[in-house]
């Protein structure tokens, strides 16, 4: 197949399904110019799935937007951390189905500069 660039990694949520999460990878070829998406699902329960960065580098900061984002968790990934939200946030994952659209309402308490009232 001799794809040798990671195009994306991204993930799908899908609430009323027994498996939630999809883990979607793209994959293309330089040489060849085709492109190969690569697809699996996770139950809510246990969202694990292999990481793919022994085998493309490139996947490395977007596997841990998807940790981040979704809480999907990539096994043997070389260094799985929060790379947008804080290190503390405890609130969720924010581009799950089921979390608030309004957010957890923390930021309604920040004072606003150049606020009129």
């Amino acid at each position: 197949m001799d794809c040798d660039y990671m195009v994306h990694v991204s993930s799908v949520d899908w609430p009323d399904e027994a498996e939630r999460f999809e883990v979607v990878y793209e994959v293309y070829s330089i040489r060849k110019r085709h492109r190969i998406r690569i697809k699996t699902r996770v139950p809510e329960h246990d969202c694990r799935v292999d990481s793919m960065v022994d085998l493309w580098m490139g996947a490395d900061f977007m596997e841990r937007e998807v940790f981040d984002m979704m809480g999907i968790r990539f096994n043997n990934h070389p260094d799985l951390r929060r790379i947008l939200m804080p290190d503390d946030y405890t609130e969720g994952y924010p581009l799950r189905k089921d979390f608030p659209v309004q957010g957890k309402g923390w930021r309604d308490t920040f004072d606003f500069l150049n606020d009129p009232n």
